[in-house]
């Protein structure tokens, strides 16, 4: 096989090494995004709790403040018994004390409801305090090792874009050109070998006197379908 084609073929075969660690490399900072979403899941949940228990509380203080009311209008309506003069105004003020004592237990129950709540919630937030520990933990974990990856990927990169490098001077600058360009058209193989004389690429059938001028390997063959570079290998059943 011509010098220029077997270099192009081991350019290309660095270059979809490149890519396709250019591709994981890619995917990383989505991984990253999943992290973070964890991350601000768990807060969220933690926000919630903490206002629940914070309604919760808020909410028993002022049904304590609201108890300590009735209370006192408890308190002044039963000094007010002791001065009526009529059965009447008697009545009304043990009607009114009645009903104190019955907002006044509806409200107790409430607050016993309600320190269960807080009781629950408490509970609810030592959990969520502890799932975003976890995941902060595993926040940090994962981007170290997300980090590491891509240093040893970036480091991948670099030690075959150096090979490419010494490779591609080797090459001819127009035949260089044209492999580049066919790359660039997002391509992944630009060299293809003939397989039972069609394109190794486009599949495309390839006139006989071009398969044979291919085996003679004295120059530079394309596809005239997909403009792929080809090649006749001998074990490749290329015609």
């Amino acid at each position: 096989m011509e010098e220029s084609l077997e270099l192009l073929l081991k350019l290309q075969e660095i270059d979809v090494e490149i890519y396709e660690i250019k591709g994981r490399r890619a995917a990383i900072p989505a991984r990253i995004e999943a992290v973070e979403r964890g991350i601000e899941q768990a807060r969220g949940e933690l926000t919630d709790r903490e206002s629940q228990l914070k309604n919760a509380r808020l909410a028993i203080r002022e049904t304590e403040s609201r108890v300590a009311q009735l209370d006192e209008g408890s308190n002044r309506y039963k000094q007010q018994l002791l001065n009526v003069k009529t059965n009447r105004e008697y009545s009304a003020l043990l009607t009114e004390i009645e009903a104190i004592k019955r907002e006044k237990a509806e409200l107790e129950e409430k607050i016993i409801a309600r320190m269960e709540q807080i009781e629950q919630a408490g509970q609810g937030l030592e959990q969520a305090r502890s799932a975003l520990a976890g995941e902060e933990d595993g926040r940090r974990e994962e981007h170290e090792r997300l980090s590491a990856e891509m240093r040893e990927m970036d480091e991948q990169i670099a030690i075959r874009l150096q090979k490419r490098q010494a490779i591609a001077v080797r090459v001819k600058p127009r035949v260089l050109g044209l492999y580049e360009r066919i790359m660039n058209s997002r391509i992944n193989h630009a060299v293809v070998a003939l397989r039972n004389g069609s394109c190794g690429g486009c599949h495309a059938v390839i006139p006989l006197q071009q398969v044979a001028d291919i085996r003679k390997c004295k120059e530079i063959h394309t596809c005239e379908y997909c403009g792929r570079i080809m090649y006749y290998e001998e074990n490749g059943n290329g015609a």
